[in-house]
């Protein structure tokens, strides 16, 4: 069913008071307040990433001899394998001191078994080690920006009616600030209610450790790989 960003805001005007169900229709004004502040939503999601409740796949292909990658609009990575042919190879997520700081080896190109994720300006950069030793292909899975809308963008094709739901409460709330206007505790209570289930159900991190060892004859990374492989 189509359901417009104009849709939306109307529906935000109506529920936050400003405007009369019954007597009124935003004003071409308001529309155009509504649309800028919908959209300043949708970017504090950025900033709030555990109400995006979609994750999602990216595929890039490394460059021998290149460490570093900007990724557009991506604002938490989860997940990063690289392929060898039809093989995929599980990766090791370090924090900044450890990739940054701790004592290695520089300059060597081998596979990229180690991986840092640095959020930046419109997304973020990957950083790999050791640096690529050829084309290997990259596959990425995570959270990436929400992208801003226009006044007769059907959001019914990219977003679930849930979460225009929450949107919707969440710019009704925006309106009543924006206007100095109390905000009805209804909305209130219901913006909770929605923090709760995006949060519990949506976007679950495993915090599982996982230990990658040199020894190791099952992990999919060793020195033995490492040494021995030629790509």
């Amino acid at each position: 069913m189509t359901y417009l960003a104009s849709n939306l805001i109307t529906d935000s005007y109506y529920l936050s008071s400003i405007v009369s169900r019954d007597f009124e229709t935003p004003t071409g004004g308001q529309m155009s307040d509504g649309l800028r502040l919908l959209n300043d939503v949708l970017a504090d999601r950025t900033i709030d990433n555990g109400t995006i409740p979609y994750s999602k796949k990216d595929l890039i292909t490394a460059s021998p001899g290149v460490s570093v990658y900007a990724i557009p609009d991506l604002i938490n990575l989860e997940i990063f394998v690289f392929y060898i042919g039809d093989v995929r190879y599980e990766t090791r997520n370090q924090q900044r001191y450890e990739f940054f700081g701790s004592f290695r080896a520089v300059n060597i190109q081998s596979l990229p078994f180690n991986w840092h994720f640095e959020r930046n300006l419109n997304g973020g950069t990957l950083y790999l080690y050791f640096i690529p030793n050829q084309a290997y292909p990259l596959e990425l899975w995570g959270t990436f920006r929400l992208s801003s809308v226009t006044e007769f963008q059907d959001l019914s094709l990219t977003l679930d009616q849930f979460y225009t739901n929450f949107l919707k409460y969440l710019l009704a709330q925006r309106l009543c600030e924006y206007n100095s206007w109390a905000v009805p505790q209804s909305i209130m209570l219901q913006l909770e209610k929605y923090y709760q289930w995006i949060n519990k159900n949506t976007n679950v991190m495993d915090l599982r450790q996982r230990k990658v060892s040199s020894l190791a004859t099952t992990t999919s990374i060793n020195y033995g790989l490492v040494n021995l492989s030629n790509g």
